[in-house]
């Protein structure tokens, strides 16, 4: 349900022009995704939210991830179908679900595409099948494998991707109380921002 992630793996993609390419810098360097804007100052934290087809809402106030960008030439994509950049590690924290305290457990191999098939920069994140799983109390849900739609994503000052209402992110729950979704299997939207510092599609 959660992805986020912060998706998050964090995964960046879109289905675009034949003539288009993609490229991702800088070459080579390390990727960090965060919720926080720290292009402005006071830095402002992007909460990320999601919400069930049941009005249930998960809210996680800080989203990281980290990741390496290919090295030249793999940074670069002269077809179509985006740049890869696998997520080594995701974490979110300061969950709450329905208001209640949560937490959120991540693992498997996350993944950020960059896309600019389209003339416009895209991001994408895929979630391995169980890599997510929220639990609040006797609550616990599950997210199954997940590739987010193509969310717009921002060249500087604040290097974004940007979800509204970001979805289907699959997911089943065990229901069981009336803050949890109800038992079986389930979809959430993702509302938020995800910050890459430095990290251009072009």
């Amino acid at each position: 349900m959660a992805v986020a992630a912060s998706t998050a793996a964090f995964a960046l993609a879109f289905t675009g022009l034949a003539s288009a390419a993609t490229t991702i810098t800088p070459a080579g360097g390390t990727v960090t995704a965060t919720n926080v804007d720290t292009s402005v100052t006071p830095n402002v934290n992007v909460p990320m939210v999601f919400t069930t087809t049941g009005g249930v809402v998960l809210r996680c106030t800080s989203v990281t991830g980290t990741g390496t960008i290919p090295t030249s030439p793999g940074n670069t994509n002269t077809g179509t179908g985006g740049v890869n950049v696998n997520i080594a590690s995701v974490g979110l924290s300061g969950c709450s679900l329905q208001g209640r305290p949560a937490t959120v457990a991540t693992s498997g191999a996350w993944t950020l595409n960059g896309n600019n098939d389209s003339g416009s920069p895209k991001g994408t994140i895929t979630i391995p099948n169980g890599g997510v799983v929220v639990t609040s109390g006797a609550c616990s849900i599950t997210v199954n494998a997940t590739t987010t739609p193509p969310l717009p994503y921002s060249n500087g000052p604040a290097y974004k991707a940007t979800a509204t209402g970001a979805g289907p992110i699959n997911f089943t729950s065990n229901g069981g109380t009336t803050f949890c979704p109800a038992a079986g299997p389930g979809t959430a939207t993702m509302d938020g921002a995800l910050f890459f510092p430095g990290v251009t599609i072009m």
